[in-house]
């Protein structure tokens, strides 16, 4: 029989250990500290102060297009086309408005589009562009009568090319 020599743990080995995963996590801590404050600040605004306080003008604009009741049907075709149909509270199509429509990509920068629809016919608005890139889309859609917006729509669609 062989015997094992055991080897006895000491008190200052277990203080070396202990020392040491101390300075580990408070090493790895401050690498953590010092990549977040390096990274992006998470400033979304440089005047969000100011914008803050013009919250309850949009708050009051959205009631008021809310309290006319209208109604917009965003459709997007294959070809390209945008057609946009009005209506007001009691079902009747809204002529004589200026439809902008904007196309965000949601997932990536740099591809947003614009455009002015023409009437159709009676409630009915229509433009046609061709999307860059598949995949989802924002299309929003801004109503207004010349001076002030009066209405906004939005719906997310999927081109598929």
């Amino acid at each position: 029989m062989s015997v094992m020599a055991v080897r006895r743990f000491t008190g200052r080995q277990f203080l070396a250990i202990l020392i040491s995963a101390f300075v580990l996590v408070t090493a790895v801590n401050g690498a953590m500290i010092w990549f977040a404050l390096s990274s992006w600040t998470g400033l979304v605004s440089d005047s969000a102060y100011e914008q803050g306080l013009g919250f309850q003008k949009v708050l009051a604009e959205s009631k008021a297009e809310a309290a006319l009741g209208w109604r917009a049907a965003i459709a997007y075709d294959r070809g390209g086309k945008l057609t946009v149909t009005l209506a007001d509270a009691a079902g009747r199509p809204l002529v004589g408005y200026r439809l902008m429509a904007q196309f965000l990509r949601p997932t990536s920068e740099g591809f947003d589009r614009s455009i002015t629809l023409a009437s159709l016919a009676a409630g009915s608005y229509q433009g046609v562009l061709r999307l860059p890139l598949p995949g989802q889309w924002d299309v929003r859609v801004t109503v207004s009568d010349g001076r002030k917006a009066r209405f906004h729509a939005e719906r997310r669609i999927l081109v598929e090319q």
